[in-house]
């Protein structure tokens, strides 16, 4: 299932809440995936993976401001 994300943008989320953002999914084998950004390589065990995940569009932002007030 992870041959999916092959060179796309994707975060990785690790089963000990950590995460990677920012790269991409470059090579994936048996056991590890590369991940690539501009700064960095890993090689990720996929033991140690929890989740990864796709953004596929953008999130529309709220444009109202919220808050609250003491009277």
């Amino acid at each position: 299932m992870l041959r999916e994300f092959l060179n796309q943008d994707v975060n990785i989320y690790f089963i000990d809440g950590q995460n990677v953002h920012g790269g991409k999914i470059t090579d994936i084998d048996e056991k590890y995936v590369k991940y690539e950004s501009d700064v960095y390589i890993n090689i990720i065990p996929i033991s140690s993976i929890r989740s990864v995940q796709l953004q596929t569009g953008e999130r529309k932002n709220a444009t109202a401001v919220r808050g609250f007030s003491l009277s």
